[in-house]
């Protein structure tokens, strides 16, 4: 039940950024605030949840460890790529912090003076949220490429060479 919360969560996050994002235009400057707000709250409710769960919990926050490091580093040198992005691998870890911390930042950085900050802000948070979409289909790619059977040799008898008299 903790995964399918976290992916509940992750929804509400992702819908969020997206109306934030969409909306930023003067006629519906209400709705991106509440999105923004919504951003927010729903990153402080990840990190508070977070501090209170167990590292194996998967609403643990996956902070970097030398293990993790280590695993990425060997499947790097081994051109690995399969390995290399399955399960809470370097880049997606990484990743999904960087659109956490960068939303949030966008997220407060529209109580400042002036737009420039805040519309950069966005703009690199949006460069963030690809990045980790991009990483996630590929990681899902891989998974299915792993999974997939080897292909087995045609059953389809190869034709027999003419015969001359």
């Amino acid at each position: 039940i903790g995964f399918n919360l976290l992916l509940f969560w992750h929804g509400l996050f992702a819908g969020s950024y997206i109306v934030a994002f969409a909306s930023g235009d003067d006629d519906f400057m209400g709705m991106h605030i509440a999105a923004g707000w919504m951003l927010i709250g729903l990153g402080f409710i990840r990190l508070l949840v977070a501090v209170f769960m167990p590292e194996t919990s998967p609403w643990s926050l996956p902070w970097p460890n030398p293990v993790l490091i280590k695993a990425f580093r060997r499947h790097w040198e081994a051109l690995d790529a399969a390995a290399l992005f399955q399960g809470r691998n370097l880049m997606i870890v990484l990743s999904g912090l960087t659109v956490l911390t960068l939303s949030l930042l966008a997220s407060f950085s529209g109580y400042l003076p002036g737009d420039d900050l805040h519309e950069g802000m966005a703009n690199f948070s949006l460069m963030a949220v690809l990045a980790h979409g991009a990483l996630i289909l590929i990681s899902q790619g891989m998974k299915k490429l792993k999974a997939a059977p080897p292909s087995a040799p045609s059953a389809k008898p190869k034709p027999d060479r003419p015969k001359f008299l």
